[in-house]
């Protein structure tokens, strides 16, 4: 059980596919793979899915700006509340490539937890992976000689 758990959160820290844990869940810096590259797992459930995302990214940014500004007060403390609030969310902007990214991660590791079954998806999914199951039959297949 603590295993599984270890091997969740190093999925999640390394920004993997919840289902197989090996596919990246991302291509480029904020370019998100859809479907999972190895297995085929559908991210976004339906359109405004990651609105989710939102809430975690607040909570996420709460958890990394709220130090940064006691750390502040902490070593000037004869400093304005307000120019220390400005100094931390310009020492905080340059993490919001990485808020971002991991709000998704979070996001579609608990929405796959609490409704991981086909019976759960909406029609954006099922509509998604019978276009994806179009373009896979459709794609050219090479012909090996016997």
């Amino acid at each position: 059980m603590i295993r599984r758990g270890w091997g969740i959160v190093w999925a999640m820290l390394r920004q993997r596919c919840p289902q197989c844990r090996t596919g990246r869940m991302f291509r480029g810096r904020f370019t998100m793979n859809d479907p999972c590259p190895d297995c085929g797992l559908v991210f976004q459930r339906e359109e405004g899915y990651f609105l989710g995302a939102m809430y975690v990214s607040s909570v996420l940014s709460m958890v990394a700006a709220t130090p940064i500004y006691f750390t502040l007060a902490h070593f000037l403390p004869e400093w304005d509340s307000i120019l220390l609030a400005l100094m931390a969310f310009a020492l905080y902007l340059p993490l919001t490539p990485v808020v971002f990214r991991y709000s998704r991660v979070v996001w579609v590791y608990l929405d796959r937890a609490v409704c991981s079954g086909a019976t759960s998806a909406g029609s954006f999914e099922k509509v998604r992976l019978e276009q994806l199951a179009d373009t896979k039959d459709a794609a050219p297949r090479e012909e090996h000689p016997v």
